[in-house]
């Protein structure tokens, strides 16, 4: 590392820098399975590093909506990149490696008077404004590296007792960019987005339902577009289903408040949920439909009318994950063939953004639109619906004619 420093001394942030930050990457990533566990502590250690990475981080989030204009082709934008993609891959190793170091306070503070932050790390703060003004692929990365920072939080906060304090402002702007990136047109982001509001609304200690309970206009457009959407013929095509994933995701997280919003009882009224089951076909259900069907149900929002009608087409959906021998691309391939054009920082910049892609999508949406068979995720996914319907609805359920295929043995 200090051939790397002494390098951007003399000659700035070369290709050969670039690549050193991918390299450092890389074994950041396999301390995660625990080889190079050393090495990645004194990555995350490097006092000279730190100082560095968080005068990048600064300068980036000080321009403002000027960030936009520094995308990957230019060099402000590579090395943002890069330096994210490093942050990512640490924010993974210092769980693993070092779990005792973090402080999510620190990560969560915000304001003048903050502490600096002593190991390879990021604030939430700073991601969010990176998310809200960057170029395309800085939003991307960004939100990866909150998705992973929001992990740790809801990982951390499950096992010990802890009293986050942060204000309502705050909160309210870093709900207001997860929001505001639902619609996004690159669906990673958006998707990323709404995983990281769902861990947001599960944050007890801070005390956020009442906030989203009060301000929750966004929301509520977010539900209603979805709502519209998948109840409306023309519109569940392939491609248009999975861009529903990231507002269902949303959905979910409002009906497992502890107090749903009473607007979403006028939002998935009868009409509206018969309309949404009629208008699906086996080939539109993917986990998070059946995952948002699940929570209508525990909610009391599904009547027997509504699962009759489900379980045809959830019959349909088991016969064709069990006779369909489509087979999806394998990430590796159409990574490779994506970088064949690239220069030698463009192809290091997309295996690492496929090995951060690997670690949330098995599949990349990109590809799944290319894909017929439903992923047995989607069918766990299934089979749990079932189990909660038996437990709900025993006696209709014990009323149903399955086919002779065997698909209930299966489920």
């Amino acid at each position: 590392m200090d051939y790397m420093f002494s390098a951007v001394a003399s000659d700035g942030w070369t290709e050969e820098v670039l690549t050193i930050v991918g390299i450092l990457s890389l074994i950041l990533h396999h301390s995660t399975k625990e080889a190079l566990t050393e090495a990645s502590k004194t990555i995350i250690l490097n006092v000279p590093l730190v100082s560095t990475i968080n005068n990048i981080i600064s300068e980036a989030c000080s321009k403002g909506p000027a960030l936009s204009d520094h995308d990957e082709g230019t060099r402000t934008g590579d090395v943002l990149i890069f330096v994210l993609l490093l942050l990512f891959f640490s924010l993974r190793s210092i769980r693993a490696a070092l779990p005792g170091i973090i402080d999510f306070q620190i990560l969560l503070d915000e304001g003048q008077n903050m502490q600096p932050l002593s190991y390879v790390s990021i604030r939430c703060h700073d991601l969010c404004k990176l998310m809200h003004f960057g170029s395309a692929p800085v939003k991307l990365i960004a939100s990866f590296c909150l998705v992973e920072l929001f992990n740790g939080i809801s990982d951390y906060t499950s096992r010990t007792l802890v009293d986050l304090k942060l204000r309502e402002g705050y909160l309210s702007s870093i709900s207001a960019v997860l929001e505001g990136l639902i619609f996004f047109n690159d669906i990673r982001v958006a998707l990323n987005c709404s995983l990281c509001f769902s861990s947001l609304t599960t944050w007890r200690e801070l005390q956020v339902e009442p906030m989203i309970l009060e301000k929750d206009h966004w929301c509520r457009l977010i539900v209603e577009e979805l709502v519209m959407s998948l109840s409306t013929p023309s519109l569940t095509t392939k491609s248009l289903m999975i861009h529903h994933k990231p507002a269902a995701n949303v959905a979910v997280a409002l009906l497992k408040l502890s107090e749903i919003p009473s607007w979403m009882t006028k939002v998935f009224d009868d009409s509206s949920i018969r309309s949404i089951i009629q208008n699906i076909s086996p080939s539109d259900v993917n986990t998070e439909l059946v995952i948002l069907f699940r929570e209508l149900l525990v909610s009391g929002r599904l009547n027997s009318s509504h699962i009759s009608d489900l379980n045809r087409v959830f019959q349909a959906c088991r016969r064709q994950v069990y006779t369909d021998d489509n087979q999806d691309s394998s990430i590796e391939d159409h990574m490779q063939h994506v970088a064949v054009n690239l220069d030698h920082v463009g192809k290091t910049r997309t295996f690492l953004f496929s090995l951060v892609s690997s670690h949330s999508y098995p599949v990349p949406p990109a590809l799944e639109s290319y894909s017929v068979a439903i992923t047995f995720t989607t069918l766990i996914a299934l089979r749990v619906l079932i189990i909660q319907i038996t437990y709900f609805y025993p006696s209709w359920y014990s009323s149903l004619s399955f086919p002779s295929s065997g698909v209930r043995e299966h489920v």
